[in-house]
């Protein structure tokens, strides 16, 4: 009995002792930045290979306005016998755009569970944390937490944490830990991206006989992680990590920061190249805002939404440009779009344009999606009905979509 209790305590010991490399709920991977949102939350899992019993969730909820930010977060590890909770709630002030401060209280909850005997107890404590960024490829960090046993040699110790993080070139990112608390450990990372939607990063403590390995993919508004991190003593733990932001996150490279200084860009008249370069939304759609101007003119805000932009992209896009085309408001009756489409008389450019334009608006307002109604508007000016009956894009429409295509185009 006494044999296994030491074993349980071995398992328990190192694999807390193995979480400083795992997922950081706080903090997100160097390649992405959260945007300033009024929600971000997430959940992680980590779990021994081999101990099924034993595991880590962590469950966090976060909020930024203007300059200050909160968080709650919980925290359960431990097994069926033994388990250990933490309700952490986090504040922050940004005093200026290099420097920030912040607090942190918690309360341990210690729990035993057995046959013949159960006790459950709480803690209090607090720490305190500073981040400065010196340069803009630079940032440090320091952490006094669980001050109040600062003096005490309780179960849960005083610990001191230092971080320095350092971007030496595009995309890669090294960071150094250095824990004092009841041990002293010493933690080096490497950090870089594989494409802007893919980072990587790998681990090492020499003190914790622990190494670590990760991947982070981002996904829309979701960033998806998994980590495996080998233990001495535990061998392989896989860690699952999925945070969400209500803002979207931001790819962040060394040669486009994140905040930007430029003048806006009138959508007017900027290039693929300047709109890509806003770092706002994707080359497929600043290549497709392009190709609407050139084919119909003017950008409208609506002609955004056909073009397939969220409303947040659309609100982040209007950031960094302007002078966007006022929507007209009088309607297009069915049959004024049928008798404008004669394919044999001579039309001008501005002309046939125009006609793409109408019928590329009316099948969108049935649903059609924005890159199939432009192909085939094109498709009809060119080839007329034949041209959309034989195009693979209308062959692949439901029923419903190919009867809304032959009303827009007037096909009997």
């Amino acid at each position: 009995m006494a044999s296994l209790l030491i074993s349980v305590l071995l398992m328990l010991q190192a694999f807390e002792t193995a979480q400083p490399l795992a997922l950081s709920v706080w903090a997100i991977a160097p390649a992405y930045q959260v945007n300033p949102s009024p929600l971000i939350f997430g959940v992680t899992y980590a779990n021994p290979f081999g101990y099924p019993n034993l595991y880590r969730t962590t469950s966090f909820i976060h909020s930024t306005v203007n300059d200050y930010s909160v968080g709650l977060q919980w925290q359960y590890f431990g097994i069926p016998e033994y388990r250990e909770d933490t309700v952490s709630v986090n504040a922050c002030w940004a005093i200026a755009p290099w420097i920030s401060f912040g607090v942190e209280f918690h309360d341990y909850i210690l729990s035993i569970y057995t046959e013949t005997f159960s006790h459950t107890q709480s803690l209090y404590d607090y720490g305190m944390y500073c981040t400065i960024k010196p340069f803009e490829r630079v940032s440090l960090f320091v952490m006094q937490n669980n001050i109040k046993n600062f003096h005490d040699d309780g179960y849960i110790p005083s610990e001191t944490i230092l971080s320095a993080r350092a971007e030496f070139f595009k995309g890669c990112t090294v960071e150094y830990e250095f824990h004092y608390g009841d041990y002293i450990s010493q933690i080096f990372k490497i950090n870089g991206y594989i494409t802007r939607y893919c980072a990587v990063d790998i681990g090492y403590s020499r003190e914790l006989n622990l190494s670590s390995a990760g991947i982070t993919i981002l996904w829309g508004t979701f960033l998806i992680r998994y980590e495996m991190n080998h233990h001495s003593f535990l061998g392989n733990t896989h860690t699952f990590g999925l945070v969400f932001s209500h803002a979207g996150f931001t790819y962040i490279s060394a040669n486009k920061p994140v905040k930007k200084e430029k003048p806006k860009l009138d959508i007017q008249s900027c290039t693929a190249e300047e709109l890509i370069e806003l770092n706002v939304v994707s080359e497929v759609l600043c290549q497709r805002i392009i190709k609407y101007r050139k084919m119909f003119g003017n950008v409208s805000v609506t002609s955004l939404y056909q073009l397939g932009l969220t409303t947040q992209q659309i609100r982040d896009l209007q950031q960094y440009t302007y002078n966007y085309y006022e929507d007209e408001t009088n309607g297009i009756q069915n049959h004024e779009k049928q008798s404008s489409i004669k394919q044999n008389n001579y039309i001008s450019y501005e002309e046939k344009n125009r006609r793409i334009k109408i019928l590329f608006q009316s099948m969108v307002a049935a649903e059609i999606p924005a890159y199939i109604a432009i192909s085939l508007a094109e498709e009809y000016q060119k080839s007329g009905e034949k041209g959309v009956l034989h195009s693979p894009l209308f062959k692949n429409l439901t029923s419903s979509q190919q009867k809304s295509v032959k009303k827009a185009c007037g096909i009997q």
